[in-house]
């Protein structure tokens, strides 16, 4: 007897969201904003909390990211589509680009659409414009501008089907369609990879389901409960995005210190201690410029209101190796600080042969001062 395949049901009320990521500068002075936005083009409004239906905000920014409200493109490759467009600027230096799609029709169509729209499609070239737009207007709050780090997800958020489904009923029945969705792959899936794809899945009420992949979630619940996935998917993002820029910077500071740790044992003392002084300072300001940039952007946010959306977080961070990135960096970071001890030593050890020499010089003078003396 053959198992017969579930019925098909339709998206009747769904939305996907694509964003883009950019890493920019160290830090945006978002207080300043206004001033170079003296019109008020960008709308601009201080986003503290994110939404959920009860006594308390499910989420609270400790340090509050700047919206932009700006109107909606049209997409003339898609039939001339609107897509509803937002801009937020976090203040640890990333600018988060999301752009809005609404959706109606089967996991298949809406799979199609996403996977069109993936990677460097004309949409991320939209995003770019966008991007040089928001840099030429307020690029001037960009402190310490740096190589953009990109990052791009796809959310495909469904409201409603067009008959009643329960996230129990969906993971039974639907879990292969589902996978295939967030996939993006045409052809069928084996079953470990069905398991694999669909293992970070989320439930709380009948109607909330998240699951979560590298780089492609879906989500089934209300506006509401939908709103603050959409804020957790983006701000996991950025968190991506700052770590993949604090690995970034720590490579080219190993690699020029490497260099430099090699030309300086061809230097004498003299100039080699000069230079592990040097070095010693740089790496100082290192360490100091990291920690400060880790700990702006990694308490950026509080979970204060429920216990469900932090474990949304916790299981979205892990598909995204936040964890593998902080552990990389944290041992980066270890051979930074060794480095610093050597070419502090190596700094103090160039002194304190100077100030052997010195007194060396200064004890030859006197033994020569007397015998000059004596002899006259």
């Amino acid at each position: 007897m053959t198992n017969q395949a579930p019925p098909a049901i339709q998206i009747t009320d769904g939305r996907l969201h694509f964003y883009y990521i950019f890493d920019v500068c160290d830090s945006i002075s978002l207080a300043r904003v206004r001033d170079h936005d003296p019109n008020n083009d960008y709308r601009a409004t201080i986003i503290e909390t994110l939404p959920q239906s009860g006594p308390l905000p499910a989420l609270q920014f400790a340090r509050p990211p700047l919206m932009c409200m700006v109107p909606g493109i049209k997409l003339d490759w898609l039939d001339g589509v609107t897509a509803d467009r937002r801009i937020k600027l976090y203040d640890y230096g990333t600018v988060a680009i999301r752009y809005t799609l609404p959706f109606s029709g089967t996991f298949e169509q809406a799979r199609v659409l996403a996977l069109s729209l993936k990677g460097h499609s004309p949409l991320y070239q939209v995003a770019l414009r966008d991007l040089a737009d928001v840099t030429e207007r307020l690029g001037a709050t960009f402190v310490r501008p740096h190589d953009t780090i990109f990052e791009d997800y796809i959310t495909i958020e469904v409201s409603a089907f067009d008959t009643p489904v329960t996230a129990d009923r969906l993971l039974a029945e639907y879990r292969d369609e589902i996978a295939s969705l967030i996939s993006l792959e045409q052809q069928p899936l084996s079953r470990m990879e069905r398991e694999e794809t669909t293992k970070s899945a989320f439930t709380y009420a009948e109607c909330e389901l998240a699951i979560f992949t590298w780089d492609v979630a879906f989500v089934f619940d209300d506006t509401e409960g939908g709103a603050v996935v959409d804020g957790l998917v983006e701000f996991a993002n950025t968190q991506l995005a700052e770590l993949r820029t604090y690995d970034s910077l720590l490579d080219r500071y190993l690699d020029e210190i490497y260099k430099a740790k090699s030309e300086g044992m061809r230097k004498n003392w003299w100039q080699g201690g000069k230079t592990a002084e040097r070095q010693a300072e740089t790496l100082r300001l290192l360490l100091v410029d990291v920690q400060e940039l880790s700990d702006k952007a990694h308490n950026a946010l509080k979970f204060v209101g429920d216990a469900y959306y932090a474990r949304l977080y916790r299981g979205l961070a892990q598909r995204l190796a936040l964890g593998d990135w902080q552990k990389q960096l944290e041992s980066k970071l270890q051979s930074v600080q060794e480095i610093y001890r050597f070419y502090h030593d190596q700094a103090e050890h160039g002194r304190a042969e100077f100030l052997e020499v010195l007194v060396i010089i200064l004890i030859s003078v006197e033994i020569l001062m007397s015998v000059l003396h004596f002899l006259h």
